[in-house]
């Protein structure tokens, strides 16, 4: 999503978005590759600023109409695997290890509608079988 030559108006448009932490989490590996763009730019910012938050005010907006967007068209188009997903995953405490199955079927959903895959950075050169479980301590 780009954010190059946005008004204020358009920045003014979502001043809060009201979702829980579980649904952000679940789709946080896809929402981090669609909003690139807007949360690089947030964090240069704030590097280039010493910091400081209160300096960056429009690059975080910014960042919150993306989120928004995105997660609005992630509702739309992947409502009950995203659901699916967030319930295991707030059930189980958030030990993503019992919720393989259903984290499979939303990685598909985003695949297929948005096309963006899960980054497993750390396990980039094997797919994860869908009925694997990891213990614990992994």
């Amino acid at each position: 999503m780009s954010c190059e030559n946005i008004s204020w108006e358009e920045l003014d448009q979502f001043k809060d978005y009201n979702v829980t932490s579980v649904p952000l989490l679940v789709a946080a590996d896809h929402l981090g590759q669609a909003c690139k763009d807007a949360n690089d730019r947030y964090m240069l910012c704030r590097k280039d600023t010493g910091a400081d938050p209160r300096k960056c005010l429009r690059e975080g907006q910014v960042v919150t109409n993306c989120t928004k967007l995105f997660m609005d068209r992630v509702y739309k188009e992947c409502k009950m695997p995203l659901a699916r997903h967030a319930t295991c995953v707030d059930l189980s405490t958030r030990k993503f290890h019992y919720c393989r199955a259903t984290q499979v079927e939303f990685d598909k959903c985003m695949l297929e509608k948005f096309g963006i895959a899960r980054d497993f950075t750390w396990y980039q050169d094997k797919q994860p079988n869908e009925m694997q479980t990891w213990g614990e301590g992994f």
